[in-house]
C-alpha cells in the first residue's frame, strides 16, 4: 500500500531529513564509484527507486524556488568580465553554436511530439540542450512533466558520459595525432590565451589601485550576489517573465558583476553542491510508478531522440572543427550538450583545448537556459 506524508509541520520537516539522508547516500554511493555528475544523477536514482518501492514524498514548493535562485546564482556568476572578453573573441563561432542550437532544440521539439503523445512544453524542454538540473529547474516554472523531461535528459546526459568517451578512446584517438591537434589550434584560441595570460600578469603585479581593489573584494560580501540574485529572481516573477527564479537571479547577479570595477568573494562550492543534491532529490520525486509506466511506453521516442542527438552532435563537431580549424576532439566537446563541467573534465582527460571548450560550452547554456525558454515563450503567443 502506498503511503503518502501530510504536509503538516513535523511530517514536513521528518520528510525533508528522510530524503537528505537518502539523497546523500545516493549522492556518495555514486561518488565512490567515481561516476560523473553524483551530486545530481545520485539523488535522482536514490529518491526514485525509494518512492517506487511505493514511499510516495512531497518537497514543498519554497524548496524548489530556492534551488532555482541558487542555480540561477552561479549561472550569472559565470558571466563575469573575461567570460565577456572570451565571447567576444570566439564571436563567430558562439553565434554559430547558439543559432544551431535554436534550430536543432525547435525541430527536435516538433518531431518528439511527432512521435509521441507528449504536450508542448514537455517535449521541447525534453530536448533542450541545457543540464538535468537546469533542464528540471525549467520543467519546474513551465509546470511541464517532470518525470518525462528529466528521463529524456538523464538518458541522454548518461549516453554522452559513456558513449563519446569509449569513441574517443577507441576511435578518434588513434586517428588524431599530437602534431595535428597542435597545428589545429585556432588564432582565437591563441586569442583567449592571451587575454587570460595577460588578466593574470596584471594580477601578480602589486600595485596601491589593486590593494584598493582588494580591499574592496574583501567588503563586496557574495552575500551581496545571493540577495542580487533573489531580488531579480522575484522581480522577473513579478514580470511574469519565462523560467522568472532561474533567468532572474542569473540576470541580476551578471549585471552585478559587469557594472562594479571590484570583484566579489566566491561563494562557498558547498552552497552549490547542496543544491546540486537538493535538485535531484526533487526530480527524484517525479518518479512514480504511475509515471514510470508512461516514460516506458516512451522507449522507442527516448532511443530516437537520444541516438539523433548523439548523430548530430558528432556531426556538428566535425563541421565545427573544420570550420574554424580545431582539432576534431574539441571541436566534438565544445558542442556536445553534456553539462558544462562535464566537458571540462573531459577536456582535461582527452588534452584537448579547454579554453575554447568552456568557452563555447557557456555560450551553449546560456543559449539552452535563457535565450531558447524566452524564444519559445514568444513561440507560444
Amino acid at each position: 500500500m502506498q503511503m503518502i506524508f501530510s504536509n503538516n509541520l513535523i511530517n514536513t520537516l521528518f520528510i525533508l531529513i528522510i530524503i537528505s539522508i537518502i539523497s546523500f547516500l545516493g549522492h556518495k554511493l555514486l561518488e565512490r564509484i567515481k561516476f560523473p555528475a553524483s551530486r545530481i544523477v545520485g539523488p535522482i536514482i536514490a529518491v526514485a527507486l525509494v518512492q517506487l518501492s511505493g514511499v510516495a514524498f512531497v518537497i514543498p514548493s519554497i524548496f524548489k524556488m530556492a534551488f532555482s535562485i541558487i542555480f540561477g546564482v552561479y549561472l550569472g556568476l559565470r558571466f563575469d568580465k573575461n567570460a565577456v572578453k572570451q565571447l567576444r573573441i570566439l564571436a563567430i563561432p558562439t553565434v554559430v553554436i547558439s543559432v544551431v542550437y535554436i534550430f536543432i532544440t525547435i525541430g527536435y521539439g516538433e518531431l518528439l511530439m511527432q512521435i509521441s503523445d507528449m504536450d508542448q512544453k514537455t517535449a521541447f524542454l525534453s530536448v533542450i540542450p541545457g543540464g538535468v538540473a537546469e533542464s528540471g529547474v525549467l520543467a519546474v516554472s513551465y509546470s511541464a512533466d517532470l518525470a518525462q523531461v528529466s528521463a529524456f535528459q538523464l538518458l541522454r546526459y548518461l549516453s554522452i558520459i559513456m558513449i563519446i568517451p569509449i569513441i574517443a578512446k577507441n576511435i578518434i584517438m588513434k586517428l588524431v595525432s599530437t602534431s595535428t591537434k597542435e597545428k589545429s589550434k585556432s588564432n582565437l584560441t591563441s586569442q583567449v590565451e592571451d587575454v587570460m595570460t595577460n588578466n593574470e600578469a596584471n594580477l601578480s603585479e602589486p600595485s596601491c589601485a589593486e590593494d584598493f581593489t582588494s580591499l574592496n573584494s574583501i567588503r563586496y560580501s557574495y552575500y551581496w550576489l545571493f540577495f542580487t540574485g533573489t531580488l531579480g529572481a522575484l522581480l522577473f516573477k513579478w514580470l511574469h517573465f519565462p523560467a522568472a527564479l532561474l533567468l532572474g537571479a542569473a540576470f541580476g547577479v551578471a549585471a552585478l558583476q559587469l557594472s562594479v570595477k571590484s570583484s566579489f568573494k566566491t561563494p562557498p562550492q558547498r552552497i552549490y553542491s547542496i543544491s546540486q543534491i537538493g535538485m535531484g532529490a526533487v526530480i527524484g520525486t517525479s518518479f512514480t510508478l504511475e509515471s514510470m509506466r508512461v516514460i516506458v511506453s516512451l522507449w522507442f521516442p527516448m532511443l530516437v531522440m537520444t541516438s539523433m542527438i548523439l548523430i548530430t552532435s558528432t556531426l556538428l563537431g566535425f563541421v565545427f572543427s573544420k570550420l574554424f580549424k580545431l582539432d576534431y576532439l574539441t571541436g566534438l566537446m565544445s558542442v556536445l550538450p553534456g553539462g558544462l563541467s562535464t566537458m571540462i573534465v573531459l577536456a582535461e582527460d582527452f588534452d584537448t583545448d579547454i579554453i575554447t571548450i568552456s568557452t563555447l560550452q557557456l555560450a551553449r547554456l546560456i543559449t539552452a537556459v535563457m535565450v531558447i525558454p524566452i524564444l519559445y515563450s514568444i513561440m507560444l503567443g
